[in-house]
């Protein structure tokens, strides 16, 4: 494969010696043995390092990990945009899931809305992912992976993927089952959302439990958000999945402007406080809303695994 090519595949960004070779992050204990503890009772956490006060032997399913809806999404003006930050940036600042939707293209993925390109291929994406796991090997990061605007049977897909597969297998924890945080550590854990990927199969019930709703009204949208944070924190097993996001408003940012808030605000309030275990939070803009993220991340218990 000539350098052309490998960059094309791989990512637009410049590709390193070091960012194609074995990936090498870590996966060291936290250091933690006491008993759970309430989320207003833990330290602030650092956005960057902040799963290092988890213990290993928590499951990932019991973690509440603050995520972007359609996390590649910049471009397309107000109506189509659905975030500011760059994926570096989203995981610089606490985000710990990415919802990543690729049209398959010349076998490479390219990140799309519907068919509006993103000029950002899913090397990019990959690269960034690596490279801040390497400098913080305590995090993980969830990924949804998704076709977007193409329609190649399922074999092709997973064809394209092996291709990127071959420069950062190991960047990628690829079993069907949800992982402890110590068996997350340092990867990329794939959700995957073609029947076809390897990782944990996205729409298995058993598995997981997702909120994706599209109701006619933003009221009755964030309803169905704050219901789902609910039974995450009262039903533990499966991984929750709740998008923070709808088309009802117009806009991402308008139904951001929204929700973002009151999620905030209920997480916060003498209801939602001392919940923990609320699962994956899609949010559109979560930087919007100052603080948001930060009190995703406080609800998430301490100490040893449930």
């Amino acid at each position: 494969m000539s350098l052309d090519r490998r960059g094309f595949l791989f990512g637009a960004a410049t590709i390193t010696a070091g960012g194609l070779a074995g990936y090498a992050g870590g996966h060291p204990a936290a250091a933690s043995s006491g008993p759970l503890t309430a989320p207003p009772r833990t330290p602030r956490p650092t956005t960057q390092d902040w799963l290092a006060q988890i213990a290993d032997d928590l499951p990932v399913a019991r973690l509440s990990l603050p995520g972007t809806h359609h996390s590649g999404v910049r471009l397309g003006g107000a109506q189509v945009a659905c975030q500011r930050r760059t994926i570096a940036e989203q995981l610089n600042a606490g985000i710990r899931f990415l919802d990543i939707r690729c049209r398959s293209f010349h076998s490479a993925f390219v990140v799309h809305h519907a068919a509006l390109s993103q000029k950002l291929l899913f090397g990019d994406v990959l690269l960034a992912c690596e490279a801040f796991l390497r400098a913080h090997p305590t995090e993980t990061v969830l990924m949804r992976l998704r076709q977007e605007h193409s329609t190649v049977p399922d074999a092709e897909f997973r064809r394209v993927f092996d291709l990127y597969l071959a420069g950062f297998r190991p960047l990628f924890r690829l079993d069907a089952t949800l992982p402890t945080l110590g068996e997350a550590r340092g990867k990329v854990v794939l959700l995957a959302d073609n029947a076809k990927l390897p990782g944990i199969p996205y729409g298995d019930p058993k598995l997981l439990d997702i909120q994706n709703d599209e109701p006619a009204t933003l009221a009755a949208k964030y309803r169905a958000v704050e219901r789902h944070f609910r039974k995450a924190a009262a039903r533990p097993g499966k991984l929750y999945v709740n998008y923070v996001s709808t088309s009802a408003a117009g806009s991402p940012l308008t139904g951001a402007q929204y929700l973002n808030p009151r999620v905030r605000h209920f997480l916060t309030g003498p209801n939602g406080r001392f919940l923990t275990g609320l699962g994956l939070v899609a949010m559109d803009f979560p930087d919007a809303t100052p603080g948001l993220i930060e009190t995703v991340i406080r609800h998430n218990p301490v100490g040893r695994g449930a």
